[in-house]
Order: C-alpha cells, then structure tokens, then sequence
C-alpha cells in the first residue's frame, strides 16, 4: 500500500532535524514507480524530494544513490555542467531519504536531433562525467572495473544467455567474435554513471530557447567501468542520424580520451541487455519477460542475418570539431547560471508512473 504524501512530509521532518514543511504534494517524477515519493516545499522555499522504497530490490537501489551522492563531492560536482540531487537526510523503518529537488523534464528522445543543442548538451553531459577523476570513486569504495574486467563481465553474460539454449546461434557467433576482437576492449576504463536511459535525463522544460540537460537522475549504478556503457542507451535514439550525431559531439569534446571502438562496445552492450533482459525473465520465473525477451533477440538475429544490425568490428571515428560542439552548445553555460536562483515549484507535478525496463 503506498504512503500518503503526507505521511511521506511527516518521515521527511524525522529524516531532516530543523525541516518544516509548507507544501507536500504527490510526485512520481515519470519514473518507475519503485518508490512512493513527494515533493515538498519547506517554509524557507527549498524544494525537495522524499522518497521510501517500495521493493526490497529499490531499497538496495536508494541506499546505493545515497552513497554515490556522497562520493560525488562539491569539487567533482563543479566539473559537472548540470544539476545533481544532495541528500539532505536519510531514515529507518521505513527506509527514507530525502533529497534536492533537481529539476527539468525527462528526456524525449525524439527531441534530439542530429547537429541540435541538446545532442551536444547531452554529448557535454556524458563526457564530463567520464572525465571526473577515477579516485573519488575508488575512495568511496564503489566498483572499480578495469577494461579486462569489463570483457570478463561481457563473457559471463554471454556464458550465461548461451547456456540457455534459446538465443539464435547468429547472436552468440556474434557476440563472441566482439570479445576475441583484442582491438574492442583496449581503452581507459572512465567514471560511470552506469544508469542513464532517457527516463534519467533531465533537460529544460520542452518547447524553451535552452532546452539542454539540466540533470540526471538515479546515481546507484556509479562505478569505474567502460564509459561505453553509457552511451549504449543512445543508439536507441529514433532520429535518423541523431546517435551518429551524439557520438560525433562525444568524440569532439573528449578527443584523445575516447577509444576508436567506442561506438561498437556500446551496441555490444545494448544488445547484451536482451540477454539480461531473458536471463531476469528466467531467474524470476516470469514467463512474459521471457517471451518478450526472446521475441526481441529474434528480431535482433534477423537484423544480423539481412547485414541491418550494424557491424561490431572496427569503423572510422564520427569527425566534428570542437568549435562545432561549442557552437552548438552556446549558450548552455550561461543557461546554467541563471538556473542557480530559486527554482519555482512546477505547476503540476503528480505523472503517470511507468514500468522500467529493468523490473
């Protein structure tokens, strides 16, 4: 049963000494519904999210955010250009954390078009995460997966679908050929954020002059890893040209950071998600996300067999220059300062939670 949101006012005041609320309204933010969740106004005007679990499963999630969020100190935060939430206090029985509203709208991944702003921004957004240093993590005691350790994940995975006898043959030539490919796995392994999918980023609201990320959302996954990993998310962009375009501006702004296979580690990861996606579906005994699964590696396979997939051997870096990328992102920075100020509490802010992908 979820909570009444003003129940979940009443844990915040116990999970933050001195609080007092003015406002409590419902919100769901459009994520995934893993948590019961208000958006409260204090009397001193700051806004903020409280949030209780509403799985064991998003438990561990919201604990693994709280960590993260600490290990993301004031200086690396100042290397971010774009908003990320503070925790502000945390509760036992039940589970409570309350936050800083971060605000924006959630990405519409049709909205991103090749050579527009929002490409660049979101471009701007991943590199920088890439480039904050690998220690604060390490220090933290978050993950830390080297490149060897990353294509030893990739082949448990692989390991793993195989064994279920139910993944084309097409798929799994595939997917090993891409790890006995010395050339795809020889980069620096980067700061992740390891969760990011259109419903964890936030851009200025839709329709405004300097739509570009604002935010992003659900820390939990924060590692050292493939930065391809992050990007993976992207190739799923409908635009025509709209992932060629991101990559291109991602290139530009990391330059000698980035690795010329980048782009074919990121597809490898998309599609190792059917593979997850089948192998949840059988660990939880959930016959429709094993349907759902096989139907879409099917799909995959055909893709493969007609050459339409794309190819996960080498190919020639995307070329954009970085004046192209700032042109593109001009006027961002100063988007970014005068979003400093008092952040207005949005008209409506009750949404339709929807189901993810990874339940």
């Amino acid at each position: 049963m979820s909570r009444h949101h003003f129940t979940l006012a009443a844990l915040a005041t116990s999970a933050v000494p001195g609080l007092e609320v003015a406002v409590a309204r419902p919100f769901t933010g459009g994520g995934s519904g893993e948590h019961d969740a208000a958006l409260i106004t204090a009397v001193d005007g700051r806004h903020a999210v409280v949030r209780t679990p509403a799985t064991p499963r998003a438990e561990d999630r919201l604990l693994a955010e709280v960590r993260a969020l600490a290990a993301l100190t004031a200086g690396a935060r100042s290397r971010l250009p774009f908003g990320v939430a503070t925790v502000y206090g945390t509760g036992v029985h039940p589970t409570t954390v309350v936050t800083s509203y971060v605000p924006g709208s959630r990405l519409r991944p049709e909205a991103v078009q090749p050579g527009g702003r929002l490409a660049a921004s979101i471009a701007a957004a991943v590199a920088a995460v890439h480039a904050l240093p690998t220690g604060l993590v390490a220090d933290a005691g978050l993950p830390v997966q080297s490149a060897a350790d990353a294509q030893r994940a990739v082949a448990e995975v692989v390991d793993a679908a195989a064994a279920t006898a139910s993944v084309p043959r097409a798929l799994l030539d595939r997917w090993e050929q891409a790890l006995d490919d010395a050339t795809l796995w020889q980069f620096t392994a980067t700061v992740l954020h390891g969760s990011l999918r259109p419903e964890t980023v936030l851009s200025a609201p839709r329709g405004t002059p300097d739509e570009a990320v604002s935010g992003l959302l659900d820390w939990s996954e924060l590692r050292v890893g493939d930065p391809a990993r992050d990007l993976a998310w992207a190739l799923g962009l409908p635009g025509t040209g709209a992932a060629s375009g991101l990559f291109a501006a991602y290139y530009a702004i990391r330059r000698g950071a980035a690795d010329p296979s980048l782009r074919q580690r990121a597809m490898l990861h998309a599609e190792l998600e059917l593979a997850r996606w089948l192998l949840h579906g059988r660990a939880t005994g959930r016959q429709e996300i094993v349907t759902d699964a096989l139907e879409m590696l099917a799909g995959l396979a055909r893709g493969v067999e007609a050459d339409t997939a794309g190819s996960l051997g080498p190919e020639p870096m995307p070329v954009l220059t970085l004046d192209e990328v700032e042109r593109m992102l001009d006027d961002q920075r100063s988007m970014m300062l005068a979003r400093t100020g008092p952040v207005p509490l949005p008209a409506t802010v009750a949404q339709r939670a929807r189901s993810s992908s990874a339940e």
